[in-house]
């Protein structure tokens, strides 16, 4: 019987690296999906000397240049009819405002819409190994979710608002756990599960560290207040590969135990206007 396939994003740097090397220890031919081809290299070289039998791919994907990540999903999905598994945990935090070359504010672009385009192409792939005996899709979302702003999908590039990176981060992460409660209904039946998890508030690259003030505070926060990322991993290799969450859909780990979402963030309407806007800003990366 083949091995079941894997595919994460992020798996460069802090939980993705530790979730990378459990997936590839149970077992998964895993695809990396890396921005850093060379980065990516030096993961897999260390994965593959912990996990000897290892079969993993580095694949070059940008994310926040949708017709790459469109190229590199349908490459994929090509290659790959069956897909058990896809972890979208690739994210930034941008302090000050950019936008992409597809005109879309570069957090958002990057933490939501470039794996909505993934998914979105991958799909098939995962209901076909959903009907063949479960499919799963995990999101890195966070407790910054509760902090999102409601009307954030009015001013998507921050045209009516004054750019915070911190209100920026939280809207993307109240995108990912509405991506995932809006999948877990639109797969209902297909075994296929999407859930999402908070890793806690985890010592990664995540955060900038270019100026001597930022160096500081992340170093200060790092040795007295984060946890390490094989901590933060905790539940992403939780709900990726526990027998136990095979079956549950929609639910969203705070670190290791199932807490409630924000209130809004459970209303269908909301989600469904998420998915709207969403197809709308990447329409022509979905053909």
């Amino acid at each position: 019987m083949s091995q079941p396939v894997a595919v994460i994003t992020g798996a460069t740097s802090g939980i993705g690296t530790v979730g990378a090397r459990a997936i590839a220890a149970a077992g998964y031919e895993l695809l990396m999906l890396c921005r850093n081809p060379d980065k990516g290299a030096a993961t897999r070289a260390d994965i593959e000397s912990a996990v000897p039998d290892a079969r993993i791919h580095v694949i070059e994907c940008p994310m926040d240049n949708l017709a790459a990540v469109r190229d590199c999903a349908v490459d994929i999905a090509r290659n790959y009819p069956r897909i058990a598994l896809l972890v979208n945990n690739a994210g930034t935090a941008e302090m000050k405002y950019s936008h992409t070359k597809d005109g879309i504010e570069r957090t958002f672009a990057v933490n939501h819409l470039a794996h909505f385009v993934l998914t979105w192409h991958l799909l098939p792939a995962l209901k076909t190994a959903g009907a063949d005996g479960g499919a799963r899709i995990v999101h890195t979302a966070s407790e910054a979710h509760y902090q999102g702003d409601k009307n954030f999908l009015d001013d998507i590039n921050w045209e009516k608002r004054r750019y915070f990176v911190f209100k920026a981060y939280c809207d993307s992460k109240l995108a990912n756990v509405l991506f995932s409660q809006k999948l877990a209904r639109e797969l209902e039946g297909t075994g296929v599960v999407s859930n999402c998890f908070h890793p806690g508030r985890v010592a990664t690259n995540i955060w900038p560290e270019r100026y001597w003030y930022e160096k500081l505070v992340i170093g200060l926060l790092k040795k007295f207040y984060l946890i390490s990322p094989g901590q933060g991993a905790r539940p992403m290799i939780h709900l990726a590969l526990d027998p136990d969450m095979g079956q549950p859909n929609g639910v969203f780990y705070f670190e290791m135990k199932e807490k409630d979402i924000k209130s809004f963030a459970k209303d269908p309407a909301m989600q469904d206007a998420l998915w709207d806007k969403s197809l709308e800003l990447a329409e022509d990366y979905l053909k």
